[in-house]
């Protein structure tokens, strides 16, 4: 079983200063195989393989401009080759649009580690090759083997640890699907979201409750002089407020769904399959579609219902929840987004919009998992 502890870290300035060279030639790395890759194509009509762009980066490793390379993890270079493949693969296969180049003054950078690392908890030290006894905060102890260490450096400038572990514990067997304890879960943007069972949880709307302190910062920082201190000093006022604001929702998110998951009598839950990126493409809802963080809910949702032997049922992102009555089943033909609540023509029942949705959901969601008809 896989489990992923993050950590912050406090590296001295001389680790800070390998640390960069660090995020600076697994950068050079990465864009040298993936401008490889592009010219190689074209002009072959094929990629190289990665024992191929291996080679070369060794060779290249063996050049006196190039000895500056030497000075990092090995290991950290491979991997960056490593994920220009991937990149590739996901391209090939339609998964994603074709690999980009990283700019270089993206301020937030990673590199991994794939090998050699080690947590000492009593210490409160983390060893990575070429990097001893940097401090750490070790929040949470674990028990396990290390794969990877992932490095990372946020956009307001603190240092983070990912430790990717491999526990002996195997991940627990899928209890069975009842509909008695069946939730369903219909996500939205008044109420962030929307149970079968009647409850309702508020959208907190944190990138609307800091919109006018960002928009305050970000005035101020368009006009500072370009490449000037007082510039960097406002970018990390505003990195800072942006942060706050990925931090207080995903907080809330982890609160969420550990309530969902852990302290509910539900075994199974049952959601949309929501296509976010599409739904963004609404440019009167982008801005609240992205503050809800539907994608980071149910994914966090997913994996801890995996983690406590759950299950997660998902019904198709064309289902018209919303438009058919959870009682009689008859469906409308239109519902506007303002219409929140409704009576059915058929059957004459009130219908909350949301609740209905949610209801809908689980219906059919059972109905699809036990191989039965929700009418």
């Amino acid at each position: 079983m896989l489990k992923a502890y993050k950590y912050r870290i406090y590296p001295n300035k001389e680790q800070q200063v390998l640390m960069e060279k660090h995020f600076g030639c697994v950068r050079f790395v990465y864009n040298w195989a993936l401008a490889l890759q592009n010219s190689y194509y074209i002009a072959n009509g094929q990629s190289l393989s990665r024992s191929e762009i291996q080679s070369q980066l060794v060779a290249k490793k063996k050049d006196k401009d190039f000895a500056w390379l030497n000075e990092v993890n090995s290991q950290s270079l491979l991997n960056a080759l490593l994920n220009v493949h991937t990149a590739f693969i996901h391209f090939f296969k339609g998964r994603t649009g074709h690999p980009r180049f990283k700019a270089k003054h993206y301020s937030a950078r990673s590199y991994q580690n794939p090998q050699h690392s080690k947590v000492d908890f009593d210490k409160g030290v983390i060893d990575l090759p070429k990097l001893k006894g940097v401090k750490a905060k070790l929040s949470r102890p674990f028990e396990g083997k290390i794969k990877t260490v992932t490095v990372s450096k946020s956009a307001t400038g603190k240092y983070y640890v990912s430790v990717l572990v491999e526990s002996a514990q195997n991940a627990p067997i899928a209890s069975t699907i009842e509909p008695d304890k069946t939730l369903g879960i219909d996500v939205g943007l008044i109420h962030l979201l929307n149970l079968s069972d009647g409850s309702k949880i508020d959208n907190p709307r944190f990138l609307k409750q800091a919109r006018q302190r960002l928009k305050k910062a970000q005035r101020i920082f368009s006009r500072k002089q370009k490449d000037s201190l007082n510039r960097q000093q406002q970018r990390l006022v505003l990195a800072r407020l942006h942060e706050k604001v990925k931090n207080q929702r995903l907080d809330l998110n982890h609160k969420l769904t550990h309530q969902l998951v852990c302290e509910n009598q539900a075994t199974s839950f049952a959601v949309e399959d929501l296509a976010v990126k599409n739904l963004v493409k609404n440019r009167k809802l982008a801005r609240s579609i992205s503050d809800a963080a539907w994608g980071q809910l149910i994914t966090l949702l997913t994996y801890k219902s995996k983690w406590y032997g759950k299950n997660i049922l998902t019904v198709d992102r064309f289902f018209a929840s919303s438009k058919t009555c959870s009682h009689c089943h008859h469906h409308v033909k239109t519902l506007p987004l303002s219409v929140r609540s409704w009576r059915c023509e058929q059957c004459g029942t009130e219908l909350d919009r949301d609740i209905n949705a949610s209801q809908n959901i689980r219906q059919q969601a059972l109905a699809d998992a036990l191989g039965q008809s929700v009418v």
